[in-house]
């Protein structure tokens, strides 16, 4: 799942940056298109997406992650498939009502605060859960710049200023970065669309 994602996800933005012919936004748009529906073929019973198409457990990261790449290509434009969208809120809402802060192993406060982020951009914020995150301790500085655009979507963004004002620009490797297919450069990237968000040009 984070292979399709990956690959796809920059393609939405390419004709913004770059002057680019006719025959190759229409590669670009089957591209898309054909990423859209080998997602769908990841979702699950419960509305989550597996790791692999055809398992039954959802991953969690990357369902945050493929479902944030289907709201920004439905944003563009693109149709996806029947009840993705429904099936994936309501798994997505599920989860982050019942996340509890209590395993910071695989550091599930970004996760969390990723989740969130999703159903913010889905125009479905989970406010409570933002709340309750917000308040619990052992979130990581990533989570915290995470955190902070879903309350910018949110249009809290008073809150997501304060959230931001606790954070630091300080990226080292960490264990869990394994668990969220990410590094150091992926959390500075996240942490840059936040200060978009929140209108930091400063920073």
């Amino acid at each position: 799942i984070e292979q399709t994602t990956s690959g796809a996800f920059p393609q939405l933005y390419l004709a913004d940056v770059f002057d680019i012919t006719f025959d190759k936004k229409k590669d670009i748009q089957e591209n898309i298109k054909a990423a859209i529906h080998r997602l769908g073929t990841f979702q699950t019973g419960n509305g989550g997406l597996s790791y692999w198409p055809g398992e039954r457990e959802a991953d969690e990261w990357g369902t945050n992650y493929a479902g944030h790449f289907m709201l920004e290509a439905k944003a563009k434009g693109y149709a996806l498939p029947l009840t993705f969208m429904s099936n994936w809120l309501r798994f997505q809402k599920n989860e982050a009502r019942q996340w509890r802060n209590s395993d910071t192993r695989y550091n599930q406060s970004l996760t969390q605060a990723y989740r969130l982020y999703t159903l913010a951009l889905a125009g479905q914020p989970e406010l409570a859960a933002m709340n309750r995150l917000r308040e619990s301790k052992n979130m990581s500085n990533d989570a915290k710049w995470r955190l902070a655009a879903a309350y910018a979507l949110a249009g809290k963004k008073s809150v997501a200023e304060q959230i931001a004002q606790t954070a630091n620009i300080n990226f080292t490797p960490q264990n869990y970065d394994y668990y969220t297919y990410g590094s150091p450069f992926r959390n500075k990237a996240m942490t840059l669309e936040t200060m978009v968000a929140i209108e930091d040009p400063k920073q």
